[in-house]
C-alpha cells in the first residue's frame, strides 16, 4: 500500500510538471501572436498618418533614381556615359554634379579640376577688367587642366542681365531685353537677337546660356515682368521652342527657366525675407504657366532651372528647387528627361525648406542633376558626406553622373 501511495504521487507530480510546462508554452507562444499582431497594427495605422510631405518625399526619392534614361533624349550618349562612370571615383561623380560660380577666371581651371566640378558659371564681374580677346582666352585656359570636359555657363538674358556682351570688343553684340525687342520687332526680332547670342557664346567658347526666361507676365507690377517676353502663353512657348531647337543644333544649350515660373506673383511678394511664396493655384499654374516649359522640352530643351519659390499649393514645405513633388511634376507632367538644375542655392538660407538637411543635398534627393552654389567646396563636402552616410544612395549618385556624362556626349563636350 505504501508503495502504491508513492508511485501515485511521483505520478501525480509529473502530470503537474508536464501540464505547466504545457501551460507557459502555450502562454509564451499566444503572448508572441499578440505582439506580433501589435506591432502589425501599429505599422499600419502608422502608414496612413504618415504626412503627405513624408510620402511625397519617398516618392520622389524613389521616382528620382527611377528615371528611365533609355529614351530620353540623351539616350544616344548613355551607354558610352555609363562605361565613363564606372573609371570614375565617388569624389569625382560628386563633383561633376556641381556647377560652380566662378570667383576668378584666372583660376577656373585650377578650382575645377580640385573638385572635378562638372562646370562654371562666369559672370560680369569676373571679365570685368578684360577686353574680348582676353576673354576668350581666359574661357579658353578655364578648361586647360580639367579631366572631364566642363559645362561652361554664362547669362545672356539681355539688358541688365549679361555676362560677355558688354566687355570691350564686343561692341556688336548689344542685347536688349527680350521684352523690348519684341515688343519693337515681334518673334522674328526676339529671334535673329538669339542668333547674335549664339554666335558671341561660341565666339567666346561658351556652351551653356542659363537663359531663356519663359515666365508669362503680364502686368508691370510683377517680379519678372522685366525680364520676361510677354503674357501671351502660346507667344512666350514660341520663344522657349525656338530657342531650345535652334541654339542647340549650333551648339549652345539653353535652361529653361525658371520652373514652374513666377508668372503673375506680384514684386510685393518679394520681401526679402525667407523665400517669395507664390499663392497662386496648382490648376492656374500648370495651366498655363507650364506651357512654354512643355513646349521647349518638346524641342529638345536640354537644361530646366527650378525656382526658389515656394509654390503653396504645390508643396508648402519646400522651394521648388528643394521639392520632390515639383519634380516629380517636371518629370511626369511636362515630361523632362534632362538636366534639372537649381537656381544658385546659396545667395540667402534654404534651410527652412530642407527638411533638416543641407539644403544642397535635400536639392539631389528632391531630384536635381546640376546644383548651382558660390561655395562649391562646400557644396562637395555636404554632399559627398550624405552619400558615405548612405543618405543619398550610391545608385542615385551613379544614375545623376550618368545623366549628366550623357549630356557631354550628346552636346559634343565630350568625344
Amino acid at each position: 500500500m505504501k508503495k502504491f501511495i508513492i508511485i501515485s504521487t511521483i505520478l501525480i507530480l509529473v502530470a503537474a510538471g508536464l501540464f505547466g510546462y504545457s501551460l507557459y508554452h502555450y502562454l509564451d507562444v499566444t503572448g508572441a501572436l499578440v505582439r506580433n499582431t501589435n506591432a502589425a497594427a501599429t505599422a499600419d495605422t502608422a502608414a496612413p498618418n504618415q504626412s503627405k510631405l513624408e510620402k511625397a518625399t519617398e516618392a520622389g526619392a524613389e521616382n528620382r533614381t527611377a528615371v528611365d534614361d533609355s529614351a530620353g533624349i540623351f539616350a544616344a550618349g548613355r551607354e558610352k556615359a555609363a562605361k565613363y562612370v564606372e573609371s570614375l571615383s565617388t569624389e569625382e561623380m560628386v563633383g561633376q554634379m556641381i556647377l560652380g560660380i566662378c570667383a576668378d577666371a584666372n583660376t577656373a581651371s585650377d578650382e575645377m579640376n580640385k573638385y572635378s566640378l562638372g562646370g562654371m558659371l562666369f559672370e560680369a564681374a569676373n571679365f570685368q577688367l578684360m577686353n574680348s580677346d582676353q576673354v576668350i582666352e581666359a574661357v579658353k585656359n578655364a578648361q586647360a587642366k580639367t579631366k572631364i570636359k566642363p559645362i561652361l555657363a554664362a547669362t545672356e538674358e539681355g539688358g541688365m542681365y549679361t555676362t560677355v556682351s558688354d566687355v570691350t570688343g564686343f561692341t556688336e553684340y548689344d542685347f536688349n531685353p527680350t521684352r523690348q525687342e519684341f515688343a519693337a520687332g515681334g518673334l522674328q526680332a526676339v529671334e535673329k537677337e538669339e542668333d547674335s547670342k549664339v554666335e558671341l557664346f561660341k565666339k567666346v567658347g561658351l556652351n551653356l546660356n542659363l537663359a531663356p526666361v519663359v515666365d508669362i507676365c503680364d502686368s508691370g507690377d510683377q517680379i519678372m515682368y522685366s525680364r520676361s517676353m510677354d503674357g501671351d502663353a502660346e507667344k512666350v512657348s514660341a520663344y522657349a521652342e525656338y530657342c531650345a531647337k535652334f541654339d542647340q543644333a549650333k551648339g549652345v544649350s539653353v535652361a529653361l527657366k525658371r520652373f514652374p515660373g513666377y508668372g503673375t506673383i506680384p514684386d510685393s511678394a518679394n520681401t526679402g525675407i525667407g523665400a517669395v511664396v507664390d499663392e497662386r493655384t496648382a490648376d492656374s499654374i500648370r495651366s498655363k504657366d507650364y506651357a512654354p516649359f512643355k513646349k521647349g522640352v518638346e524641342a529638345g530643351a536640354h537644361f530646366v532651372m527650378v525656382s526658389n519659390v515656394v509654390v503653396k499649393n504645390i508643396d508648402a514645405s519646400h522651394t521648388a528647387a528643394l521639392s520632390p513633388a515639383l519634380h516629380n511634376e517636371l518629370r511626369d507632367t511636362v515630361g523632362f528627361t534632362g538636366l534639372i538644375m537649381t537656381d544658385v542655392l546659396d545667395d540667402a538660407d534654404y534651410s527652412a525648406y530642407a527638411d533638416g538637411k543641407k539644403p544642397v543635398v535635400q536639392a539631389v534627393l528632391a531630384g536635381n542633376d546640376v546644383i548651382l552654389v558660390r561655395n562649391y567646396a562646400a557644396a562637395h563636402a555636404d554632399i559627398l558626406a550624405a552619400v558615405k552616410s548612405g543618405e543619398i544612395t550610391e545608385e542615385q549618385l551613379k544614375n545623376t553622373c550618368t545623366r549628366i556624362i550623357s549630356y557631354k556626349y550628346v552636346a559634343g563636350l565630350m568625344s
